[in-house]
C-alpha cells in the first residue's frame, strides 16, 4: 500500500538507508491523496475487510498528518536549515505507524464561544434599541 511512504513522509518511520526520520509533508499529502484516489477508484472492487482496511488507514494517516503539521507549524524558526525536521511522539502518530487502534488520543474540539461574548468582543450591544 502507499501507508509506508506517508509514514516516511510524516517523520514517523525513518527512510531507508538512515537512521532519523525527516518530515516531509508534501511526500505525505501526495501518498495520502494516492490512497484517497486508489480507495475511490476501487469502489465496490474490495472485500468488506479490504474496504475498511483502507479507510482506517486513510484515517489515521490523515489525523497524523494534522498532528505533524501542526507539530511544525509550532516549531521556531530558530532552528538550524541543515537539521532534519523529527515529527514529535504522539499516540496517534504511534497508532499510524503501527495500525492499530486499541485507544485513541483524539484532542477534543476547541471550546465554543458564547454567540453574546462575540457581540461584545465586536463592541456591539445587542440590548439597545431604538
Amino acid at each position: 500500500m502507499c501507508t509506508s511512504p506517508a509514514l516516511i513522509g510524516l517523520g514517523l518511520v525513518p527512510p531507508p538507508g538512515q537512521e532519523e526520520p525527516e518530515v516531509d509533508l508534501a511526500l505525505a499529502r501526495h501518498f495520502i491523496d494516492l490512497l484517497a484516489l486508489l480507495d475511490e477508484k476501487t469502489g465496490d472492487n474490495l472485500s468488506d475487510e479490504e474496504q475498511q482496511a483502507v479507510e482506517q488507514s486513510l484515517h489515521e494517516l490523515r489525523m497524523a498528518f494534522v498532528q505533524v503539521q501542526t507539530a511544525v507549524a509550532a516549531t521556531p524558526d530558530d532552528v538550524a536549515d541543515d537539521e532534519p525536521s523529527t515529527a514529535p511522539s504522539s499516540s496517534s502518530a504511534e497508532t499510524a505507524a503501527t495500525g492499530s487502534s486499541e485507544h485513541s488520543d483524539e484532542t477534543a474540539p476547541p471550546d465554543e464561544s458564547d454567540p453574546g461574548d462575540e457581540a461584545d468582543a465586536h463592541g456591539t450591544d445587542d440590548t439597545e434599541s431604538d
